[in-house]
Order: structure tokens, then C-alpha cells, then sequence
């Protein structure tokens, strides 16, 4: 996975600039929030998951860091044993801003621990 320009239906976008090094709070808060890095060790872009996605779906988090700017992007990914029962009416990605009515429990969790990590860094939260 890759940072991309998203729908915003789709992914949660947060953009600003940052002071000093972002991984070292990053990688400090993910264990905590249980976030696991799932690709991109030691690169300006990292991929970032909670949950496996048996109970709840899979909560994502890609940060980027292009200079002292720092992109951070945030969805729900549902399995697709989860879109099947729901007769596809899941989209494969939603984000993780608290309004509407699809996945709103795996939502809201990621919103609050994703804030958290975003006050942290000085970003603007996610609504």
C-alpha cells in the first residue's frame, strides 16, 4: 500500500508541516494505539495496521514524510468476507472521519486513537 491521492469518502488525509524527527513519535504510539508497521521500515513511507480483521475491521494508517511536511492517511479496510455478508454494500476502503453510518464502531475507534497520534505531531485531527 501506498500513499495516493484519495477520495476523501475513502481515506481520512492529513497534511502539515512537523519539527524534528516524526518516526521516533510515530513508532512510540503505534505499539500503544496496538498498530503494527506492515511495510515500509526505515523509508520516508510507512504502512501501519491494526487488527487482523476477524472481530473488527482492519484500521490502516500510511504516514509520509516529504521534507519537514508530513502526510498522514487513515481508512477501515474490511475484509471481504465482511463486504459478502453485506451483500458488497461496504466499500474496501472508508475513512475514518465520525460522520455517517457505514462501519461506524471500527471508525470511531481508529478516529480517536489516530487524533491522539495526530495532537501529538502538532497536525490538525481528523472531525
Amino acid at each position: 500500500m501506498s500513499l495516493v491521492v484519495a477520495d476523501p469518502k475513502k481515506r481520512s488525509t492529513v497534511s502539515g508541516a512537523v519539527s524534528g524527527d516524526p518516526w521516533a513519535v510515530i513508532d512510540a504510539w503505534a505499539p500503544g494505539a496496538g498498530y503494527k508497521l506492515i511495510s515500509g521500515a526505515g523509508t520516508p513511507t510507512r504502512t501501519y495496521q491494526k487488527g487482523s480483521g476477524f472481530l473488527v475491521a482492519p484500521m490502516m494508517l500510511i504516514a509520509s514524510l516529504e521534507g519537514s511536511n508530513l502526510t498522514v492517511q487513515g481508512w477501515v479496510a474490511p475484509t471481504f468476507l465482511a463486504r459478502l455478508f453485506a451483500l458488497f454494500l461496504i466499500p474496501a476502503e472508508t475513512n475514518i472521519g465520525t460522520s455517517g453510518f457505514v462501519m461506524v464502531i471500527p471508525r470511531r475507534m481508529a478516529n480517536k486513537v489516530v487524533n491522539g497520534l495526530l495532537g501529538q505531531l502538532g497536525l490538525p485531527t481528523i472531525p
